[in-house]
């Protein structure tokens, strides 16, 4: 105990060990600020989007108060909030939430076209994505990791006093783990503490996730001390041990991601989006030059729900336009389906790539939980369609069957509220560590049946 107690003192004597810490340190602390304050602003704007809504709604209860309400218009101009909830842990990992709209309106119009014509964010922003706590987690605490230990036999060496350490002991190797067994703690209390100032911080509340959370960190860090002390154990140069750290970093964080983004844009079909807006679009436009009473009969034949209503006349029907905006949702499901399911696709090559590397492993997991990945967007758009096909039969209940929209029927409007997809996040996520963990243990234990003198 008294041995690990001077190593402390050591460690802690070396200024710059101490100035990587408080670096460090500060930089988490200011990442879970700037995501708080992320999270609260989609907050605000969500509750900004609802409060402008009931002021419409009140708006349409004086038209109708005044008999100037027709259901037809206020289907075409009132426009519904839907919006994906930011989880609270989005407070620490963004995730993907800024690649795809999260905030949308929509109206009795053709969704797909409302959908894939809304930009997610400023595309500036999209550059250098948003510093949260899992940047620091998954890229700067290897590099924290790699300062503070790669050199721990190097430095010895050079200085001269690694043959008087290894004449008091019976096995170099323990030295080495000692020095390296220091400074992995202090950076285990400082990822502890960091995760208790998010709880005093934040909206976060003590859960079994956050001890999950906190399993993972810890796992994650070690996989890095790991990796650390086999390039220590291969006793090479300073120059050596920095580069080898770096080209394995550069390798799980960059190379594999990076293969895995190309492999996955390979397969998505450029401008798909744009063909489906571009392919809705002009079906209801060319519907103004077709005959509506046969396009109007096929909807009919097509949906006999609505079939019991009265035969258009020669005046302009909403009945026809809302029928016609629909069938422009028909015309391209086929497309619509085909990309969900490229989507997906692309997300399950993703999560077989993040077997290879710790950095995805743990990244495809803090995003699974807090509800910001691909199938957390897939998930969102597949409740909007639902919310659309909700309003279109409230209101076309009032248009088709002639019915008279009363003012308790605003009460009785259809409301949108999202839920989150519950996935699990930690078994696989855990596996996954744990075997590329086990990887490194291996090289650990083969390099000390190399080398006699450990």
């Amino acid at each position: 105990m008294r041995r690990y107690l001077l190593e402390l003192k050591l460690f802690w004597a070396n200024r710059f060990n101490r100035w990587l810490l408080i670096a460090y340190f500060v930089a988490a602390l200011a990442a879970i600020v700037m995501g708080n304050n992320a999270y609260k602003h989609e907050l605000s704007l969500v509750a900004m989007a609802e409060d402008d809504y009931q002021q419409s709604l009140l708006d349409y209860r004086d038209k109708h108060d005044a008999g100037e309400l027709k259901p037809g218009y206020m289907g075409y101009y009132l426009f519904h909030p839907v919006a994906q909830t930011p989880s609270v842990w989005t407070t620490l990992f963004r995730g993907e939430r800024d690649e795809s709209p999260s905030h949308l309106r929509v109206r009795l119009l053709g969704l797909q076209t409302q959908l894939n014509a809304s930009d997610p964010v400023n595309a500036d922003t999209l550059l250098s994505g948003q510093f949260d706590l899992a940047f620091v987690w998954l890229f700067l605490m290897p590099l924290l990791i790699a300062a503070m230990g790669v050199n721990v036999l190097a430095d010895e060496k050079s200085s001269g006093r690694w043959s008087m350490l290894l004449s008091q002991v019976a096995q170099g190797r323990t030295i080495i783990n000692r020095k390296l067994a220091m400074p992995a703690l202090i950076l285990a209390a400082v990822n502890i503490m960091i995760l208790a100032l998010a709880v005093v911080l934040t909206d976060l509340h003590l859960s079994w996730a956050l001890v999950g959370v906190t399993v993972l960190v810890l796992l994650y860090q070690l996989c890095w001390w790991l990796i650390c002390r086999w390039i220590v154990m291969l006793d090479r140069s300073a120059s050596f041990n920095y580069l080898a750290f770096l080209s394995i970093w550069l390798f799980f964080s960059f190379v594999i991601p990076g293969l895995s983004y190309l492999y996955q844009v390979k397969q998505q079909k450029p401008g798909a989006d744009a063909a489906i807006v571009f392919e809705q679009r002009q079906y209801m436009n060319d519907s103004w030059d077709r005959d509506k009473y046969a396009d109007f009969a096929d909807f009919l034949e097509r949906f006999p729900t609505w079939s019991d209503t009265a035969p258009l006349g020669d005046e302009f029907d909403w009945r026809w336009y809302y029928a016609m905006q629909h069938m422009s949702d028909v015309v391209v499901a086929d497309h619509v389906q085909q990309r969900v399911a490229s989507k997906k696709a692309s997300y399950e090559q993703g999560v077989l790539f993040s077997w290879f590397s710790p950095v995805m492993s743990l990244q495809y997991g803090l995003n699974r939980l807090a509800d910001a990945d691909t199938t957390a967007y897939l998930n969102f758009i597949e409740q909007v369609s639902d919310y659309h096909r909700q309003l279109e039969d409230f209101l076309w209940s009032f248009l088709f069957f002639n019915k008279p929209f009363e003012k308790i029927d605003f009460e009785h409007m259809p409301d949108f509220s999202y839920e989150s997809d519950p996935k699990p996040w930690m078994d696989a996520t855990l596996l996954k560590l744990l075997l590329i963990m086990g990887v490194f243990v291996a090289l650990n234990l083969n390099s000390v049946r190399r080398a006699a003198w450990w």
